[in-house]
Parts: C-alpha cells; sequence; structure tokens
C-alpha cells in the first residue's frame, strides 16, 4: 500500500485539483480515493502493473465527482454538439457521468480532460503522451460515440 500511495498520491492530487479546483476537497478526494483502495486492497495483486495508474486516476475521479455532487457545485460543461449543463440539474449531469463512463478509457480520458477540467488539445497530448492529432480524433470520435449513447439511452438535457 504505501508503494502505491507513494507512485500515485501526486497524480492523483493533481487530477482531484483539476476536477475540484480547490486544494482541501481535492485532498478530501484522495483520501476518500486511498480508504476505497484499502477496502478493495485484495484486488490490487489482480490488476496488471501498467493498468494500476490508470485504476487509481478512475477512483480519484469518482471520488472528486461525488464531492462536486455532495456539494451540489456543478463543473459548467462546454457547449458541445447542442448540450449544455444547466448549473442547478444533478440528476442531468448524474446522468451525463454514466454515460460518460460506458465510454472506452481512450475517448473518456480525452473527452473528460477537454470538457470537465477545460485542457487544452496540447495539455492533453502532454499528459497523455500522444500527439495533438491523436488528441484531436479520440475527442472526435469520444463525441460520436457518446452521441450515439446519447441516443441509444435516450438522454435528454
Amino acid at each position: 500500500f504505501s508503494a502505491l500511495y507513494e507512485r500515485y498520491h501526486g497524480k492523483m492530487e493533481r487530477i482531484a485539483i483539476g476536477i475540484l479546483r480547490d486544494q482541501r476537497d481535492a485532498e478530501d478526494a484522495v483520501q476518500n480515493a486511498f480508504i476505497q483502495i484499502i477496502r478493495h486492497f485484495e484486488k490490487v495483486s489482480e490488476i496488471p502493473c501498467e493498468e494500476l495508474p490508470f485504476w487509481s486516476i478512475s477512483i480519484v475521479k469518482n471520488e472528486a465527482l461525488l464531492l462536486l455532487r455532495k456539494r451540489r457545485d456543478i463543473l459548467p460543461l462546454e457547449d458541445w454538439d447542442g448540450f449544455e449543463q444547466s448549473a442547478g440539474d444533478v440528476t442531468e449531469y448524474e446522468a451525463l457521468v454514466e454515460l460518460f463512463r460506458k465510454l472506452p478509457e481512450t475517448y473518456r480520458a480525452v473527452l473528460e480532460m477537454k470538457l470537465l477540467i477545460g485542457y487544452t488539445d496540447q495539455e492533453i497530448a502532454d499528459r497523455l503522451g500522444i500527439s495533438e492529432t491523436a488528441v484531436s480524433s479520440r475527442a472526435s470520435r469520444g463525441r460520436a460515440l457518446l452521441r450515439k449513447l446519447v441516443e441509444k439511452e435516450g438522454f435528454h438535457p
């Protein structure tokens, strides 16, 4: 556990700060994420080493979003393809988050960084170690998949 903490704590905190925009809330999200890791620590050995960073980041993102819902402080989303998030409607926001969770990780990561955190294509490329062209392609394909999910699920913001 100590090795896991030392290796991923900093990155998890940066992700949480990007989502929550508040140091104290980010620390709470990271602490809650590590509590979740402790609760399910027996599963850590089953996770391939190359997937541990994504697993830990996914947990902290979920914890950060839970904190947002608890304080009803909704992050504004960009107006993409006609979708707008009204700041007062937590139910719609949660439904949108559920749709994001259904996307493959490669597309979800790019769209979350772009739409939820507000990173530029260059910042996303730097963080993921891919080209800006790849970021643009993943964002476009992710939006297309998200549109299909929206139609399939009947989501209406």
